[in-house]
């Protein structure tokens, strides 16, 4: 993605704010509405449900779709069944991709029961919907024809599939980065701050806005200045280099966590996205198409980020460490990625991105191939499972 252009696309949103806000305004209102109404344990579950979907308005329907319509003959047809796949969706103990597809497998079967030969809407743009009405501050808002429209005006090199799973990784995935560029806009915030009232639910993490922006690029924004493409640059550096014991001091301090994890995330994501633009101009043409970054496609948790080929057309599992800081700066390496590269041994490279340039997508780069355990000799927590236990509950 053009980190240029995107800025761009903000700077540009930000001047029509009060324009994009009265045609947009009602998602809030929306959102608001179902935080208010939805009770699973009402005693008539469909009153309930289309009570809470009353404000959805064209998120739920549109000309020729009708998914809040079908889900509320649904839910009056069978209350039960319809309530508990609500419960499961949104069990957020649960992987989302996984509650996505279980949701529509699940109501198609319903709604075939129950409405033979006609069509239930249930697709993901509805169900991302409902997902976003009870935890807005962790879902977002999709339409593929809006994620297609923003991959060709932020030039993307994502090709959308209609009806594809990984459509809703990759966009999450897109969102974060934008939702983390738009918290660094002090101005268009005390816009969207200002615009919010009492019928509106305010979305303290900027997901609903971030939605509204990318809608906005697809349907709204155009740039009449033409931004150049900004090419990636690893500097790569080759040294010989110590690995430091760590010495605990037990001394008490106070860290922001939460704002130190969000610009770690932040730059986090400018590093893959150097590293795959990196992978995608230096390797063989013929495995360009194979380059896969694997957070977007994947979810997390598999122990490398970029799945990419050397000359030979080999594969190289790559997990990027990236920092503004120098290259004393300390980095973590998770159980997973650990066990990862000892299973794929030299197939595995370690990207340590330091004095990254978010802005010139610019990074210094020292490679570290293989096994990574000669490096992991400074632990800093530790996982603990318990099973098969006998409870015996005690008075003190």
């Amino acid at each position: 993605m053009n980190l240029q252009l995107l800025r761009s696309y903000i700077s540009e949103y930000e001047k029509n704010f009060a324009q994009i806000d009265r045609k947009e305004i009602y998602k809030w209102q929306a959102v608001k509405q179902f935080q208010d109404s939805w009770n699973p344990d009402a005693s008539n579950f469909a009153t309930m449900l289309e009570h809470s979907l009353s404000r959805t308005y064209n998120l739920l329907a549109a000309n020729q779709y009708w998914p809040e319509r079908m889900i509320i003959h649904n839910a009056t047809t069978d209350p039960k069944k319809v309530r508990g796949l609500f419960l499961d969706l949104f069990d957020e103990e649960k992987d989302v991709l996984a509650r996505i597809s279980d949701f529509q497998r699940d109501i198609r079967e319903i709604n075939s029961l129950a409405f033979p030969g006609k069509k239930d809407y249930q697709d993901h743009r509805a169900i991302l919907v409902y997902l976003n009405l009870r935890y807005p501050d962790n879902y977002f808002l999709y339409k593929f024809g809006m994620l297609k429209t923003f991959c060709v005006k932020l030039e993307h090199d994502y090709k959308p599939t209609n009806g594809a799973i990984e459509n809703v990784a990759e966009y999450f995935y897109l969102c974060n980065i934008i939702c983390d560029e738009i918290q660094r806009r002090n101005n268009l915030l005390k816009l969207h701050k200002d615009r919010i009232g009492e019928k509106e639910y305010f979305d303290t993490e900027y997901h609903i806005l971030t939605q509204d922006f990318v809608y906005a690029v697809a349907n709204y924004l155009s740039l009449e200045e033409v931004i150049p493409i900004v090419k990636p640059r690893l500097n790569l550096v080759n040294f010989v280099f110590d690995i430091e014991k760590k010495q605990h001091q037990f001394k008490g301090r106070f860290v922001d966590y939460v704002a130190q994890h969000k610009r770690n995330k932040h730059i986090g994501y400018i590093g893959e996205e150097i590293v795959r633009l990196h992978e995608l101009a230096n390797c063989p043409p013929a495995y360009i198409e194979k380059i896969v970054h694997s957070p977007s496609m994947e979810g997390d948790g598999l122990g490398f980020d970029i799945l990419s080929y050397d000359e030979n057309g080999s594969k190289k599992y790559i997990e990027v460490k990236a920092t503004k800081g120098s290259v004393n700066q300390p980095f973590f390496i998770s159980g997973t990625e650990l066990e990862r590269s000892k299973v794929e041994g030299k197939q595995y490279f370690l990207y340590r991105l330091y004095n990254v340039d978010e802005d010139n997508m610019t990074a210094d780069c020292f490679i570290i191939q293989g096994d990574l355990s000669k490096y992991c000799i400074n632990p800093t927590e530790y996982e603990v499972t318990f099973t098969n236990l006998n409870h015996h509950a005690s008075t003190f």
